[in-house]
């Protein structure tokens, strides 16, 4: 079986079941799974501790799985060092990692995987899709003030922060699909990357939450 690296995107027990079913339908044996799981992100130890058993030969199955329970998200630094492996794999194996959030992974591990994601996809309103859209219009055009603004007002604390970046996400994604949008596939490609890791930056670590939107604002 050639090897496979896949990301799951639901509810904790909803992606268990789903790489459970995976392991079932590849015939791996409950003795060739390896489940690590985090009680916050994901940091560097973890991933050495799990690429340790991705090298392993299966025991009972022609294949093996090795599953990360990634539902607190990943350090920058962590999916950083997931990603050789992920690269150059080693053969007769399924590297599966679970989280709750798309926004909590970065478009390099993104790339690599099979995504199967069960949740279903959020959309915004009308009126909510143009607002968004209206500040990321401003943010394009520059304005140090105003990207400063927008940074105080949404910067009260890491929930405030993470809602507004989700928002511009989504907003990003739906943008995408319309033809007819001023921006570019690139623009918004590029949009989203900083988005994304900036998300994932305040989800997963104490970084001064503030500072953190005003870097990434100012150069949005």
């Amino acid at each position: 079986m050639p090897m496979q690296s896949i990301l799951i995107i639901g509810k904790t027990e909803d992606c268990r079941e789903k790489a459970q079913s995976l392991c079932r339908e590849n015939k791996i044996s409950k003795f060739d799974v390896s489940i690590f799981a985090t009680e916050k992100a994901a940091g560097i130890e973890d991933i050495r501790n799990l690429q340790k058993k991705i090298f392993l030969k299966p025991l009972q199955s022609e294949s093996k799985a090795v599953i990360l329970e990634a539902f607190f998200g990943m350090t920058i630094d962590s999916q950083n060092a997931f990603l050789k492996v992920l690269e150059e794999p080693p053969a007769n194996t399924i590297i599966i990692i679970l989280t709750q959030s798309l926004e909590l992974v970065l478009p390099t591990i993104l790339s690599r995987c099979n995504l199967i994601n069960l949740k279903k996809t959020a959309q915004l309103s009308k009126e909510e899709t143009e607002s968004n859209l209206k500040i990321l219009k401003e943010l394009r055009n520059g304005g140090t003030g105003n990207a400063l603004v927008m940074a105080q007002k949404n910067s009260k604390d890491k929930e405030t922060a993470l809602q507004f970046l989700e928002n511009l996400i989504i907003c990003s994604h739906q943008t995408l699909e319309n033809k007819d949008s001023e921006f570019s596939t690139k623009e918004l490609g590029n949009m989203l990357k900083k988005l994304q890791k900036t998300y994932t930056i305040i989800k997963s670590t104490n970084v001064n939450v503030r500072l953190a939107l005003e870097t990434l604002l100012l150069n949005l």
